[in-house]
């Protein structure tokens, strides 16, 4: 369970412990994704649900096929004072951090009024699990970054001792591109990318332009322990 007065570390911390429940029950579940060899090269298998974890996390992901491989994309989200957040966590590289601030405009402008908070937060990751991040100017001196995502950008600051994006605010297609110039075409080269192996380094040290890979989808793991 997520408590509130848990820092954002303790946070990604808890997730990444518990995030292996997860990864198990999307391999059992989707474990026909693994086949995924018949692909054509530039086709995707995009699935979505929602997971609580046996420790009270409430997990939301998303699975993609892509010819080359099968990725997951974790998205914990929990509920706050201040409102609901939501961390995505990886395999590798730093924890995305979205603020409350960032859930409610993407949602008020986005997302059907009337529904459910689980279907808005599934919804919001479905379309945007896949970011490209870009560094900015935005906020002064800070090391800051935006992510380009489907309806706009999302802006903060990387917080590297903590290993953490902290996406402050949600900007649409018009605003974002007058506040950052033009980075749209960085989605044109986000999936590439996911084709592309580095270097293993520390969660600190992973490039911007790796950030955001999600899990390998390994579902031999559970056919050989069943």
């Amino acid at each position: 369970m997520i408590r509130s007065n848990m820092t954002l570390p303790q946070v990604a911390a808890a997730a990444r412990k518990d995030v292996g429940q997860l990864l198990r029950h999307v391999e059992e579940k989707h474990g026909d994704l693994a086949d995924h060899s018949s692909l054509r090269k530039d086709a995707r298998i995009v699935r979505s649900g929602c997971f609580p974890s046996k420790k009270g996390l409430h997990w939301i992901y998303v699975v993609v096929a892509t010819q080359g491989r099968v990725t997951i994309y974790p998205l914990l989200w929990y509920a706050t004072t201040k409102g609901t957040c939501a961390m995505q966590v990886d395999a590798e590289g730093p924890a995305s951090y979205f603020a409350p601030h960032v859930l409610v405009r993407y949602t008020e402008r986005f997302l059907r009024r009337g529904g459910d908070l689980i279907n808005a937060l599934r919804e919001f990751h479905l379309r945007n699990y896949d970011k490209a991040s870009q560094p900015c100017n935005y906020k002064g001196d800070r090391e800051n970054y935006t992510a380009v995502i489907d309806h706009g950008y999302v802006a903060g600051e990387y917080q590297r001792e903590d290993a953490l994006v902290y996406y402050r605010t949600f900007y649409d297609l018009n605003r974002g591109r007058k506040r950052f110039g033009e980075l749209r075409t960085a989605q044109d080269w986000r999936l590439l990318m996911h084709t592309v192996d580095f270097e293993h380094v520390g969660r600190r040290d992973t490039p911007h332009f790796a950030w955001g890979r999600g899990y390998p989808f390994r579902a031999e793991r559970w056919r050989k322990a069943a």
